[in-house]
């Protein structure tokens, strides 16, 4: 019975170092805040789900109240304590971001690609743009808390349509785009896009207007939108704000399959 109990911790043991350590994003107080910035514009009848905040007493708000909109939330009057916790807590998320170590790497964004929780994603190029039609897939393998980071070191450019499939459990509110500098968001004449996950810019954030004016939807972030300096709507958005931002740790099914087989062998030895 001793040998079986210590060949099953062993088992234990050995599962437990094969399984990567959780990535996690941590926003902190930011995660209650649908878009933040060091200013933020909105043009269109766009509608945020959260709060909407600036830095400090230089930030200025423009395009809320009765042109943009918020839902479980408010537009926070910049020198408040609540936004520039926020604010702070944002850059500290994003600064650790860019330290994760880098686990897998594509050379750009110009095809489809498929995108593996728990995993921090960078590329080949500095500035990454993508090619209009293909499809971004993201694959939780089946854990719903897990993480997806991509980074990219320079700006990051949507260019016309963009397709995205999550599955195997994967959500929206677990994928961070971890963009260097300049991020935007470019639709041109297609149809409103879906954007998936949470967009922390280093520098500026902006959304294009559609096609036919502000007034035309150019699409939604299931995310919340972040931008160190102008966060600007200039096309009709919809922003679903940040959702729950924890990931829990749970065995991967592969594990415990690992230590099932290894206590399995062990009793059968004994």
């Amino acid at each position: 019975m001793r040998l079986s109990m210590i060949c099953c911790a062993v088992a234990v043991t050995v599962a437990g170092s094969m399984a990567a350590a959780p990535i996690t994003v941590d926003l902190g107080s930011a995660s209650a805040f649908g878009m933040l910035g060091g200013t933020i514009s909105n043009t269109g009848t766009s509608v945020i789900t959260g709060n909407v905040g600036v830095k400090d007493a230089a930030g200025t708000i423009t395009g809320f109240n009765p042109t943009g909109t918020t839902v479980g939330g408010s537009v926070i009057a910049p020198v408040t304590t609540l936004s520039n916790n926020a604010y702070i807590d944002f850059v500290n998320a994003f600064n650790a971001a860019k330290l994760l170590t880098s686990t897998h790497s594509y050379a750009d964004l110009t095809e489809n690609r498929t995108f593996l929780a728990n995993n921090v994603y960078t590329f080949e190029l500095t500035d990454i743009s993508t090619t209009t039609g293909i499809n971004l897939t993201f694959d939780a393998q089946n854990n719903p808390n897990d993480v997806f980071v991509i980074r990219t070191d320079g700006a990051f450019t949507v260019n016309g349509a963009l397709k995205f499939t999550l599955q195997n459990q994967a959500r929206a509110e677990n994928i961070f785009w971890i963009i260097g500098t300049i991020g935007t968001i470019s639709v041109g004449g297609f149809a409103p896009i879906t954007f998936e996950g949470n967009v922390l810019a280093g520098e500026s954030f902006t959304m294009s207007a559609a096609a036919g004016g502000s007034g035309v939807l150019a699409g939604t972030i299931n995310g919340c939108v972040f931008a160190q300096t102008a966060n600007t709507l200039a096309g009709t958005t919809n922003v679903g704000g940040c959702g729950s931002s924890a990931a829990t740790a749970v065995p991967e099914p592969a594990s415990v399959g690992l230590v099932g087989v290894g206590c399995l062998f062990c009793g059968l030895a004994f």
